[in-house]
C-alpha cells in the first residue's frame, strides 16, 4: 500500500494531521492499534486551552463540540499567596473541554470523512522501514494478523508518551523527573467560590485546578508533591476530598455528587524527543513532547503541532517544493513549545517559587496588563516572552514593591496566621525543594 502520508495513532494530534492532508487532495493511511472507533484516552484532562482555538475553528470542530456539550472557559483565574488574579473577558483565547470519550470518536469521524483518508482501525506498527537511513514506511500486523508494509513519502508518529514508532526508530528521548503526581474525578453540583469561570490553585508546591465540562459535569484536579503520595496511597478519595476542601475560596462539594473515580498517576515524567528525528519522519504531539500535565498543554501542543506540520510539508507533498525544507519548516514552529516544555520542567520539580515568579503573581493581582499577559501566558496564545520579557518583569518587580510598602505602610496587624497569603507575600522563602 502506498500513500503520501503514513500516520500511526489516531488520536488528537495524527486525526489532525490527517484531515489537514486529506483536505489538500493528499492520500493518507492513518493507523490505529484499538480496532474500535469508540476507544479513547483515558488518563487525560482534556482542557483545550485557547491557544489552539484557531486550529478548532479551522477544522470546523469548535461548534461541533460545542453541539456535543463541551464547555467554555474565558476567565481562568488564578490564585496564588498574592491573591486572585482575574483576567477580563477577551484578555485570551478561549479554552473548551470536553471528555476523551466524546472528543476522540469525533476526531475520527472528522479524519475518516476527509476524502482521501484511509483510516484503518486495528493495525499495529510492528517495524519502521528504511532505505538508505531515509525512513520509507511502517510494519503493520493487521486486527486479523496479516503483516503488511504501509509506504508513504512522509511517516508521522503520532502515538503519544510512549511512542512505538521512536522505540522502533531508534529515538533517543530526553526525559526529566516529575515530582509531583495527578488525580482527579467529576462531580455534578459543585458550587464554585472563586471568581472567573474556572480556577487554578498555586499552593507552593502543590497545584489544584477547577474546571467545567460537558454534561454540566465539574472536573476537579489535584497535583500535590511526592512528599504527599502517603496520605493518598491510605485513602484516595478521603485525601484527595480533603485536599479540595482545604483551598482557599475552593469549590463546594457539601451537595455535590462524585460521578466517576478519582483517577490519576503517581509518576509522569517529562519526555521530550526531535520533532524531525530521522529523514522523512516527524514526530507530533506527546510523541514530540509529552509535558508537565499541570498547565494541561498536551491536547492543545497535539492540535497544534499537527497542524504545523501539516502545512509545513503540504506544498511539498502536492508537489510543490522540497520536503526537507518543509520538515525543517515545522522543526523551527515546535520550537514554541520546546520553550514552554523547558519552563514546564522547571516547574514540575516542585521548587518553591522564585522572586521573578512571585513579583509576577504579586503585581498581577492588581495590575490588569500583568493579568492580561499571564492569561495569555496561561493559555498558550503567544510566545513564552508575552510574560518574561525585561520590560514586562521590571513592570511586576515595581508593581510588587509598591503592593509590599502599601502593606507595610498600613502597620495592620494580620489576624489571619502565619500561612495567609498576606504574610506569605511578606515573607521570601529560601529557594529549597521541599
Amino acid at each position: 500500500m502506498n500513500y503520501d502520508v503514513v500516520i500511526a495513532g489516531a488520536s488528537i494530534a495524527g486525526c489532525t494531521a490527517a484531515a489537514i492532508y486529506g483536505q489538500a487532495g493528499l492520500r493518507v493511511a492513518l493507523l490505529e492499534r484499538n480496532p474500535s472507533m469508540s476507544s479513547y484516552k483515558g488518563l487525560c484532562g482534556h482542557f483545550i486551552l485557547g491557544g489552539a482555538r484557531a486550529t478548532l475553528e479551522r477544522l470546523r470542530l469548535w461548534e461541533r463540540l460545542l453541539d456535543e456539550g463541551a464547555a467554555t472557559t474565558e476567565r481562568l483565574a488564578v490564585w496564588s499567596p498574592a491573591g486572585w488574579i482575574v483576567p477580563r473577558c477577551g484578555d485570551a483565547p478561549t479554552a473548551i473541554s470536553i471528555r476523551r470519550r466524546k472528543l476522540d470518536p469525533i476526531l475520527r469521524e472528522m479524519a475518516a470523512s476527509r476524502p482521501g483518508v484511509d483510516l484503518l482501525m486495528g493495525h499495529t506498527v510492528t517495524g519502521v522501514l528504511q532505505e538508505g537511513g531515509v525512513v520509507v514506511g511502517l510494519g503493520v500486523t493487521t486486527r486479523t494478523g496479516k503483516r503488511v508494509e504501509v509506504l508513504g513519502r512522509l511517516v508521522v508518529g503520532a502515538d503519544g508518551h510512549h511512542s512505538t514508532v521512536s522505540r522502533l526508530a531508534g529515538v533517543p528521548e530526553a526525559a526529566a523527573p516529575n515530582r509531583r503526581f495527578l488525580y482527579w474525578a467529576y462531580y455534578r453540583g459543585v458550587k464554585m467560590r472563586g471568581p472567573g469561570d474556572g480556577q487554578v490553585w498555586l499552593l507552593d508546591p502543590d497545584v489544584a485546578v477547577c474546571d467545567s465540562t460537558d454534561e454540566g459535569l465539574t472536573q476537579l484536579g489535584v497535583f500535590p508533591s511526592k512528599a504527599r503520595l502517603g496520605e493518598f496511597a491510605e485513602d484516595r478519595v478521603t485525601a484527595f476530598e480533603r485536599f479540595v476542601a482545604a483551598l482557599p475560596d475552593g469549590p463546594s462539594l457539601e451537595r455535590a455528587e462524585r460521578v466517576s473515580k478519582v483517577i490519576g498517576t503517581t509518576d509522569y515524567p517529562c519526555v521530550r524527543r526531535h520533532p524531525v528525528p530521522r529523514p522523512r519522519l516527524a514526530l507530533i504531539g506527546d510523541a514530540a513532547t509529552a509535558s508537565d500535565p499541570v498547565p494541561a498543554v498536551g491536547c492543545g501542543w497535539a492540535f497544534r503541532s499537527a497542524e504545523w506540520l501539516a502545512d509545513a510539508t503540504t506544498p511539498a507533498l502536492a508537489g510543490d517544493g522540497s520536503l526537507d525544507t518543509g520538515l525543517r519548516r515545522y522543526r523551527r514552529a515546535h520550537r514554541l513549545i520546546e520553550r514552554y516544555d523547558s519552563l514546564g520542567r522547571k516547574d514540575a520539580r516542585a521548587l518553591r517559587p522564585n522572586p521573578i515568579q512571585r513579583a509576577i503573581w504579586t503585581a498581577s493581582v492588581h495590575d490588569a496588563e500583568l493579568a492580561r499577559r499571564m492569561a495569555m501566558f496561561g493559555m498558550r496564545a503567544a510566545a513564552p516572552s508575552v510574560l518574561l520579557n525585561p520590560r514586562t518583569v521590571a513592570r511586576a518587580l515595581s508593581g510588587a514593591a509598591l503592593h509590599r510598602r502599601r502593606y507595610a505602610f498600613a502597620g495592620r496587624p494580620d489576624t489571619r496566621g502565619a500561612d495567609s497569603p498576606r504574610n506569605a507575600l511578606m515573607e521570601d522563602p529560601p529557594q529549597t525543594r521541599r
